[in-house]
């Protein structure tokens, strides 16, 4: 009777470990993915990517992204390069060098139909280049990194000017001369030209000028090139006429040494005032870069960080 209780007693004890190992080799499975998984904000999918992101956004974003504004000026209706613009507008207290940033349109997202065929094609990407302080008068023009102080605006225009003649034009700044090439009928710049140029009755000399030229000089409009060897009342080609006006052969030698682009440079290039707040930057390109619906407009600097981008 005393053997069966033991018999029992340490058949009841087996069960018991056995039951109590079948417990823990059942914890043990169920804990195993457990202990080798990742927490579910720190799995492969959200941590790696979340990380992934962060840091490509570090990078993209540039040091510059809180200094400059951008305007997409004419770029949903113009259709020529040579009239189609943009612009950029420094609203830091720094100045900025602009030279070597890029400007990237959005044609990589965009599909285009080609016989029932949908087809993508890389983004068209152009490069910020050098500018002239001013167009030079004999064409010799110098050029240097495009520097936006504070308050500056860059009008960027996707083609180029053009006529090259009377003068080349290159990228450039504005100044109280410009109003001169703008007054040209062989130029056309989309926006217009600032015309702030020096009044013409201002101009040093003038008061000892005789009593006729003065008064044809004080009726000159500004940033206004005269004609010369026009025609007098009978038709005839006259030598001292200046927009079919007859007036002394001083007063004429004084208006054409006065009054026209290259010599508003010449006396003025100096002037404290010379310069304006508007660059002038032409892309050069054959075609027209930004479409009129479903674009993006991006701006990057040398880096290729994101500048800044506008939607439309």
């Amino acid at each position: 009777m005393n053997k069966s209780l033991k018999a029992g007693n340490s058949t009841a004890e087996g069960i018991a470990i056995l039951a109590i190992i079948a417990v823990i080799m059942l914890a043990t499975f169920k804990g195993t993915p457990n202990s080798t998984a990742k927490p579910s904000n720190t799995s492969d999918s959200a941590t790696g990517n979340t990380s992934s992101k962060t840091e490509n956004l570090a990078v993209n974003n540039s040091s510059y992204a809180k200094s400059i504004s951008l305007n997409t000026g004419n770029a949903r209706s113009a259709y020529q390069p040579y009239e189609e613009y943009i612009s950029i507008y420094n609203k830091s207290r720094e100045p900025i060098s602009i030279t070597n940033w890029q400007l990237k349109n959005s044609k990589s997202k965009r599909a285009y139909d080609f016989g029932g065929t949908l087809r993508y094609f890389p983004s068209d990407i152009a490069i910020i280049g050098q500018a002239a302080l001013f167009i030079s008068p004999n064409s010799l023009n110098t050029l240097q990194n495009i520097v936006l102080k504070p308050g500056e605006t860059a009008v960027i225009t996707t083609g180029s000017v053009g006529s090259q003649s009377p003068y080349k034009i290159v990228s450039f700044k504005e100044n109280i001369c410009s109003g001169y090439l703008e007054d040209l009928p062989e130029y056309t710049f989309t926006p217009s030209l600032t015309r702030n140029c020096p009044r013409p009755a201002n101009e040093s000399g003038v008061n000892n000028l005789d009593t006729e030229c003065r008064k044809f000089i004080e009726r000159l409009a500004s940033c206004y090139t005269p004609k010369f060897n026009t025609l007098d009342k009978d038709g005839g080609i006259c030598s001292n006429c200046v927009d079919d006006k007859p007036l002394s052969s001083s007063c004429v030698a004084f208006i054409k040494n006065r009054f026209n682009y290259g010599s508003c440079i010449a006396y003025h290039v100096g002037d404290k005032d010379f310069a304006d707040r508007t660059w002038r930057i032409f892309l050069g390109k054959g075609w027209e870069m930004w479409a009129n619906k479903y674009e993006t407009v991006s701006l990057l600097d040398q880096f290729g960080r994101l500048v800044v981008e506008k939607t439309y």
